[in-house]
């Protein structure tokens, strides 16, 4: 959908507003340099949709993809501020889908969770229709978006519900993402992302971690907000324990916001390990 005929939204603060309309610019560039099919619902509210990214050329089947989940804390954003970063991962050649889900106050949680893996399980189904290898599917996120994928990816339990096999997710890969909702995080967004009542543990992946096999790539930024990046060596420190693979990158000098639009520059280490992990299960996975 254009950026002009999204549904708007309140104002964010001047920093996050400068970097939507970073992302919607960088978008309408992506979606010219594309092959693409736009708005494919995987429910039937108007944010269960995701926009897929293909290859400039078939490349056979079995593309690994890569779902990728926007960020806002829960209460902003679009699956559109995120083709930008399509680009640098088709070429790989990869599938690239950015994923909407709705958003609180009107849907608190569980159900950008839900929606999360609804496209998850419609990806299992469906991707194989657009060259894509149903067992190499990658997820990620950035901000509220790497706090979903997380939680997906922590959470094995919860796929059966959604025809899942238990090992569906290859891999995970959060950037700047949120991990503990009982730290200190700013209330008025958790309190509209949780229903009165329920403890934010329960929505925490740092309380899921323990068992974990399943990879990390996370990344955060050297001048991210401060609680983000205490909360991403907490939870490289807790999946380390659990003994899973995890690779940990910290961007020097990059904020919260740069950590996102790095994502669709394929000279970036984040973009360059991502796209490493992706070929390396391909290859051998």
């Amino acid at each position: 959908m254009p950026s002009a005929d999204l549904p708007p939204q309140p104002p964010m603060m001047p920093e996050a507003e400068h970097y939507a309309a970073w992302c919607r610019d960088a978008t309408t560039t992506a979606l010219a340099q594309t092959r693409h099919a736009l708005e494919i619902p995987y429910g039937p509210d108007y944010w269960q949709k995701i926009d897929l990214y293909l290859p400039a050329f078939s490349s056979g089947p079995e593309l690994p993809t890569l779902l990728f989940m926007h960020g806002g804390y829960w209460t902003h954003g679009y699956k559109e501020w995120l083709g930008f970063m399509a680009p640098a991962f088709i070429s790989l050649p990869a599938i690239f889908i950015s994923v909407g889900y709705r958003l609180a106050p009107a849907a608190p949680y569980p159900a950008a969770l839900d929606d999360c893996l609804s496209a998850l399980a419609w990806t299992y189904t469906h991707i194989s229709s657009y060259g894509g290898d149903p067992q190499r599917l990658f997820i990620g996120g950035h901000s509220a978006g790497g706090h979903l994928a997380a939680l997906v990816a922590l959470r094995p339990s919860l796929l059966t519900a959604y025809d899942l096999p238990g090992k569906a997710i290859s891999a995970c890969f959060p950037v700047s993402g949120v991990y503990d909702l009982t730290g200190p995080i700013p209330q008025d967004r958790l309190q509209a992302f949780i229903p009165s009542g329920t403890n934010p543990l329960v929505a925490s992946p740092l309380h899921y971690t323990a068992g974990n096999r399943l990879p990390f790539l996370l990344a955060v930024g050297e001048n991210d907000f401060p609680v983000l990046y205490e909360q991403a060596r907490a939870m490289e420190a807790a999946l380390n324990q659990a003994d899973g693979a995890v690779e940990f990158l910290e961007i020097a000098g990059a904020n919260h916001f740069q950590m996102s639009q790095h994502g669709g520059d394929p000279a970036q280490i984040w973009v360059q390990r991502a796209r490493a992990w992706m070929q390396d299960y391909a290859i051998s996975g």
